[in-house]
């Protein structure tokens, strides 16, 4: 295993963790903040298209976080210290992944279902999951802030995964 490998990998985990908040603090305050002054139809109207400009840039960040924190995992295996930090950022990988499938995507795909999009009926197994019916002009305002408030904890854990890879870079071998 050479040094240069080693680099690249944590810097990968490192550097696409940090994207990955960065993008997730912009969504929930800066589009937050925009959706919460829209009127709720318009809301509706406006989140699946811009959501699915965001995807273009979350979703290489969120699979590539998980490529550098593996690998990264894998390389301190026998470092218990650094081991700890990498597996807790995982296991923070793993409970983001829960409330994006489980929360998110479901309410996502009610959206999109709402606007006309393809893409609401195409994946008609996260309606069947969702804790709302459809998207009405009567629900709206509250479909946005359940995404919202949802997206609170998302952020946090996003913020934290970067937090405990750096912990497991400095707990690593010497470079």
């Amino acid at each position: 295993m050479t040094a240069a490998y080693r680099s690249r990998v944590t810097a990968l985990a490192i550097i696409t963790s940090a994207a990955f908040f960065g993008a997730n603090a912009f969504i929930g305050l800066s589009m937050g903040v925009y959706w919460l002054r829209l009127a709720p139809a318009d809301f509706v109207a406006q989140f699946f298209p811009q959501f699915s400009n965001f995807l273009f840039t979350i979703m290489p960040l969120f699979l590539l976080m998980l490529v550098g924190l593996i690998l990264s995992a894998r390389l301190d295996w026998r470092n218990a210290p650094a081991r700890r930090n990498w597996v807790i950022a995982l296991w923070l990988y793993l409970a983001l992944s829960a409330i994006t499938v489980f929360f998110h995507m479901p309410l996502n795909v009610r959206l999109a279902a709402a606007v006309g999009s393809p893409l609401g009926d195409a994946l008609g197994f996260y309606k069947t999951i969702a804790l709302t019916g459809p998207v009405t002009d009567d629900n709206a305002a509250t479909i946005r802030t359940l995404w919202l408030l949802g997206h609170i904890p998302r952020v946090l854990l996003t913020l934290a995964i970067p937090f405990y890879a750096l912990r497991a870079l400095a707990a690593g071998p010497t470079r």
